[in-house]
Order: structure tokens, then C-alpha cells, then sequence
């Protein structure tokens, strides 16, 4: 692990730290304590992400985050681990029509208009969405850019590639997506289906290196 990645793995706590400060001056001063609040939970963390990403660009395909240079992928990874801590601060801005999309863009990701999420659906990696118009979510869907493994050898190896769901499908309850797997437009994915990482639902995945293949969800 890299200088770097321990700075970022006290972004976290840097972030409970600023709420609290937040949070201490709204007995004097209600309506910008709420401001800056609503930023300090969900404005810093995604501007923070797309300036390392400016930085250090994420490329798909397998990341080693053991190593002494800085890794893109793990930075991103302890900047969102504050809304896995605390997962209704997301399940807030689904409850809200819209704003749960403009918030994945504003982390990097694609979202079409009118996608219906449920409450509870989860996401791993915010910025790696590409979601077409209208998809529909069903509750506990799950939906993960990066899939960690750790080889015999004890390297831990991590691979990151977008997932892609096409305008007006439809996922059931508990379905799960892997990294670089996708879901082609108008499909109804079954209730407790799991598509693996590189695979488009309905047909067998396609790795684009034959060491992705190590990497399935199941």
C-alpha cells in the first residue's frame, strides 16, 4: 500500500469528523449548518473521487492494490466506504424521484432518465454505472464494479470494469450484477439470478483476459 492509499483510507473518518463539526454549529446558525452538511455528505465525497480519477485514471481490467504505487481503484474504494457504514444516507435520496440518478452522475456515472430504484438497492461503485433510460429496480438488487480476489501466492488482485444495464429492463428482487457484465435493453432478469463478472445475461461471459475468469461471483 502506497503513501497515498493510507492518506485516503482516513477519508472516512475525515468525513464523520467534518459532519460532527457540521453538526455542532446548528443551534446557532440551522439553515447553513444544514448547507453544509448536505455538502459534506454528498457533494465532497464524488468531486473528491473525479479529481483522483483526473489524477489517476481507473482503467478497466485487474488492479493489484498491493503494491508501493498509488491505486486509483483503492482510493475510490475508502472515499465511498462512508455510505456502505451508513446506507441510508442513500436509501434518503432514492425516496426522492431523480435524485438518486443526478447523484451517480455526479460521481461519474451514466443514468438515463426515469429509473425507478428501489430503496434498498446497492451499489459498490458509484462511478462505474452505465444505466440506460427507464431501467427498473427491484429491491436488494446489488450491483458491483470490482469483485476482490487474493491469489495462492498472497497478492491481492481486484477487477474493475463498469457495469452496463440497457434502457427498459427490468431486474428482480435480489439479482445480482458482477463487474463487465451487462444487461442488454428490455430484458426481465428473473428474482435471485446472478449474472457473473463479464457475462451479458442470457449468454456465456466473455473474459477479455483469460485471468479474468478467476474472478466469477459464483
Amino acid at each position: 500500500m502506497s503513501f497515498g492509499d493510507r492518506i485516503f483510507s482516513y477519508f472516512p473518518l475525515l468525513m464523520t469528523v467534518a459532519a460532527l463539526l457540521v453538526l455542532t454549529g446548528f443551534a446557532h446558525w440551522p439553515l447553513f449548518s444544514a448547507v453544509m452538511l448536505l455538502l459534506v455528505v454528498y457533494i465532497v465525497p464524488p468531486i473528491t473521487l473525479r479529481i483522483v480519477k483526473r489524477w489517476a485514471p481507473l482503467r478497466p481490467g485487474i488492479v493489484k492494490i498491493d503494491e508501493k504505487t498509488f491505486c486509483g481503484w483503492h482510493a475510490s474504494h475508502h472515499i465511498q466506504a462512508f455510505y456502505d457504514a451508513l446506507p441510508f444516507l442513500e436509501s434518503l435520496l432514492r425516496v426522492i424521484p431523480g435524485f438518486y440518478s443526478m447523484w451517480l452522475r455526479l460521481w461519474g456515472s451514466r443514468v438515463g432518465y426515469g429509473v425507478v430504484w428501489a430503496v434498498n438497492v446497492h451499489i459498490l461503485d458509484r462511478d462505474l454505472m452505465d444505466i440506460g433510460n427507464r431501467v427498473i429496480f427491484s429491491r436488494q438488487v446489488e450491483l458491483y464494479g470490482h469483485v476482490r480476489r487474493k491469489t495462492e501466492a498472497g497478492v491481492s488482485r481486484v477487477l474493475v470494469r463498469p457495469v452496463r444495464i440497457g434502457s427498459y429492463a427490468f431486474l428482480g428482487a435480489n439479482v445480482r450484477v458482477g463487474p463487465g457484465a451487462s444487461v442488454p435493453a428490455n430484458a426481465a432478469v428473473p428474482a435471485l439470478t446472478v449474472i457473473d463478472a463479464n457475462e451479458t445475461y442470457g449468454e456465456a461471459p466473455r473474459h477479455p483476459a483469460p485471468e479474468e475468469a478467476d474472478f466469477a461471483l459464483v
